[in-house]
């Protein structure tokens, strides 16, 4: 879906290439001006070379604290295709006044030009991720943000690698020249097709101060606990991140003793990793937000990050000269370095794009560009943060502050799993069914996507509550036999998926009435609640009559019902088919297991004869059974 909506979808294919052509620009004319500042020992201001780099990077970033909450009130207040357009018209002229420093030598010049290409991106960062909710469907969300995430990323290793080249070539002024007012032109073209999306709030009135806006959007973007949470989940992508592409020169140079050229393939992969993880991070998803791979994404780059540390604190070869790209490459040690960054920037695809999609679904849409704003100002809070981090711990070598950086972020790791372990649960179970079972869905567009109602389903083995679980884009809260939640290591992990146990009144009378008031919570609370209102597992595959739980629920909370039928998981080895569970051999490998999801029965329509008519009527494995009887 991601390249057909690149190249191929009218409403969103002017957007990618606009921003994709904004940030190549970006990146091109810093490079550009970092390597000439770098190779030619350019001195300003009193600053040497070296920390003219550095504060190269503070003049990029000082504008996302200066103008984000301003970019975000006039990209909520005015048609977004319009100021996208304004935009890409400062970014020409802008790009024009960057020629004239590159012709003068005037490198005052240029950090000014610097400043106001910052000032340009602060103000396209809150209309490019604010617009693409109205201009895509809300099942497109995951890969329109998977491509932008991608097409950055791509844009940046394109415009960095190509600024590197062209500077050190003879005839650089005319070529940088040619490519910042040619990417600039080719950036407005794209972006005259953008469509009118009709959504702004006309009587917004925009503040034109520092101080008051900035807190104002700093306050939208703690309106929603859950928005919040992936606002900060961003933003400490942008720390960990902006910590690594500081320190990477390094341990390419010094720590692994990798040439120029070396730095560039780290750079590279680094870069591509990012787009493979947004890529991934769209085909596990599919068409919903899948927030449950954030911590397991988040562990990964510890992991991955912890060897990286290890390649580099035991690297025992100094040569005399820096490797080459083939010298490198032909030891293990160095193959393993790559895999490393590699593998932590893929992690690192899949942590950002579920939460940068979360925020866009979780957030009022009238004030979706202040959210973007917002967590723009704190990503470049956290980025800033992270510099200074770096420079505090340099005196302690570039391994040492990779494996400080690995275990603060298995801190974060932790942290997301707390928040999401619901998701995370969930996103598990999908994975782990589709691997060996063969799953069809059916009716997926029938499950609510806001509210609190209870799927109702035959129970036919130990893993219906997981298949279940994995087709429903919602985490659900299982009622489930207390004689099953608290069997030796499983309440662990039943209390974090939020199971609720439940006897009946003549097993334990308080645990029944904890069950009713853990459903009513629930209910309270906008979750969903799973039940099998037969009350225990199929011992012949055939549906029993059904329990009241399920009316007595639907009668107390006025929830509706979503009644699913689970079909193909009689024979497993996790039924009583043969009067054995698990300790039995399989008949088949992936198993093809078909869910069907019916449309939710309204409270004040519901019935649990109808309820249990509908479940018969499309569990395929009663009409083989019926059938294979008369047969016989």
């Amino acid at each position: 879906m991601t390249l057909s909506l690149i190249f191929k979808d009218r409403r969103f294919w002017p957007l990618f290439w606009t921003q994709f052509l904004g940030a190549l620009n970006d990146n091109f004319f810093k490079n550009s001006l970092v390597i000439l500042i770098t190779y030619r020992a350019i001195d300003l201001w009193g600053m040497n070379s070296s920390t003219l780099v550095a504060f190269a990077g503070g003049i990029f970033i000082l504008p996302f604290f200066l103008f984000s909450a301003t970019a975000g009130q006039l990209a909520d207040k005015y048609e977004k295709a319009d100021v996208i357009r304004i935009t890409k018209w400062t970014e020409l002229i802008v790009m024009g006044i960057a020629a004239v420093g590159f012709w003068q030598d005037n490198f005052q010049l240029l950090m000014i030009v610097l400043f106001l290409m910052g000032t340009q991106s602060a103000f396209f960062g809150p209309l490019k991720y604010g617009i693409i909710p109205s201009l895509v469907h809300e099942d497109e969300l995951v890969p329109a943000n998977a491509a932008v995430s991608m097409g950055t990323f791509l844009s940046i290793l394109i415009g960095t690698i190509a600024g590197g080249v062209v500077a050190n070539m003879q005839n650089y002024v005319t070529l940088i020249a040619l490519g910042i007012i040619g990417f600039a032109i080719l950036g407005i073209l794209t972006s005259l097709p953008i469509k009118h999306t009709g959504q702004r709030v006309k009587d917004l009135k925009v503040d034109w101060t520092f101080f008051r806006p900035t807190l104002q959007v700093l306050g939208i973007t703690r309106k929603k606990k859950e928005v919040f949470r992936s606002v900060l989940g961003i933003s400490w992508f942008w720390f960990f991140g902006a910590a690594i592409l500081s320190v990477l020169p390094a341990y390419c140079k010094d720590v692994v003793y990798g040439d120029g050229k070396v730095g560039t393939m780290f750079l590279a992969m680094f870069t591509i990793g990012m787009g493979l993880g947004s890529f991934i991070t769209e085909k596990l998803s599919g068409k919903r937000v899948e927030v449950g791979m954030v911590p397991i994404a988040c562990l990964g780059m510890s992991l991955f990050m912890l060897d990286l540390f290890w390649v580099g604190y035991s690297w025992e070869i100094q040569p005399v000269t820096l490797f080459t790209v083939e010298e490198f490459l032909a030891m293990p040690a160095g193959i393993r370095a790559l895999f490393d960054l590699f593998m932590i920037s893929v992690c690192g695809g899949c942590y950002i794009v579920p939460q940068y999609t979360y925020v866009q679904e979780g957030s009022d849409r009238e004030e979706l560009s202040r959210t973007i704003a917002g967590n723009n100002i704190w990503n470049s809070l956290f980025m800033v943060v992270a510099a200074v981090s770096v420079m505090l711990m340099g005196p302690l070598g570039i391994p040492t502050i990779l494996l400080c950086l690995a275990l603060v972020n298995a801190v974060v790791s932790l942290l997301s799993y707390i928040s999401y372990s619901e998701f995370t649960l969930r996103f598990w179970q999908m994975v782990v069914m589709n691997i060996f079972y063969k799953v069809e869905v059916e009716g997926a567009e029938n499950i609510p996507l806001n509210g609190p109602f209870v799927i109702a389903s035959n129970h036919v083995s130990f893993l219906d509550w997981a298949f279940i679980a994995a087709a429903s884009p919602r985490p659900i809260r299982w009622v489930i036999d207390h004689a099953y939640y608290y069997k030796p290591g499983l309440p662990f992990w039943f209390k974090q998926a939020k199971l609720i146990p439940i006897a009946t009144r003549k097993e334990n009378e308080e645990l029944l009435k904890n069950a009713f008031d853990g459903v009513a919570n629930s209910v309270k609370g906008g979750h969903v609640i799973g039940l099998f209102p037969e009350g225990f597992i199929s011992r012949n595959g055939q549906l029993k009559r059904f329990q009241p739980g399920v009316s007595k629920i639907v009668k107390e909370h006025s929830v509706p019902v979503v009644p699913v039928s689970l079909s193909g998981l009689w024979g497993s080895i996790f039924s009583y088919e043969g009067g054995k569970v698990i300790f039995k051999m399989p008949k088949t490998f992936r198993r093809k297991v078909k869910i069907t999801i019916g449309k939710p029965l309204a409270a004040t329509e519901f019935d649990i004869k109808k309820l249990e008519m509908w479940i018969t009527s499309n569990v395929e494995d009663y009409h083989h059974q019926f059938i294979t009887k008369a047969e016989a």
